[in-house]
C-alpha cells in the first residue's frame, strides 16, 4: 500500500485528531492543524488518486485555489505544496513585514502604515475586526484561520 493510500484511509482519523488539537491547543499548533486539514481535503479531492490536484479539482475551494496560483509554471498542486515547511509557513515572514510596517512600534498598523503591505491595505476594513482603525497581528491570524476549510465531523 502506498503512503498516499495509507493517508487516504486515515484521512477521517487525521481530521478527527486535527479537530481535537484545535480545541486543545491554540497558537502555533493552529497552523499544524490547518495544514492537516488541508492535506485531508487534498486527499478527499484527489478522486483519481494521481497525487495531483488540477484547477478543475480545486474549483470552489478558495484556499486551495490561492495555493495553486502561487505555483510557478505549474498547473497542479502536489501534497507537499500544502505541508508546513517550518513550524508556521507564513508566520515568520508576516511577523517581519508587520514589524517593518509598524513604524511607531505600537503593535498595530494604521491605514498609513498598512500601505507598505499592499494586501493589508486593500483589505484593511475586512481585517480590522474590532473596527478600531488599526490592524493587529492577532487580527491577521484570525483572518488566516477563518480561511481554513470548514471541519466536518467524522
Amino acid at each position: 500500500m502506498t503512503s498516499l493510500n495509507v493517508i487516504r484511509v486515515l484521512g477521517p482519523v487525521a481530521l478527527a485528531l486535527s479537530s481535537m488539537a484545535l480545541q486543545a491547543a491554540p497558537g502555533d499548533k493552529t497552523m499544524r492543524v490547518y495544514s492537516t486539514r488541508m492535506e485531508t481535503l487534498f486527499i478527499r479531492l484527489d478522486v483519481n488518486g494521481d497525487g495531483r490536484l488540477d484547477a478543475s479539482e480545486v474549483q470552489g475551494r478558495r484556499a486551495l485555489s490561492r495555493v495553486l496560483k502561487r505555483q510557478n509554471n505549474r498547473s497542479y498542486l502536489l501534497l507537499k505544496d500544502l505541508r508546513l515547511q517550518d513550524s508556521s509557513p507564513s508566520g515568520p515572514r508576516l511577523k517581519r513585514h508587520f514589524r517593518q510596517a509598524d513604524r511607531d512600534r505600537n503593535h498595530r498598523l494604521n491605514r498609513q502604515e498598512a500601505k507598505s503591505i499592499p494586501w493589508i491595505s486593500r483589505n484593511f476594513n475586512d481585517l480590522d475586526g474590532d473596527r478600531d482603525g488599526s490592524v493587529t497581528l492577532e487580527e491577521l491570524w484570525n483572518h488566516q484561520r477563518s480561511l481554513a476549510p470548514p471541519q466536518r465531523l467524522p
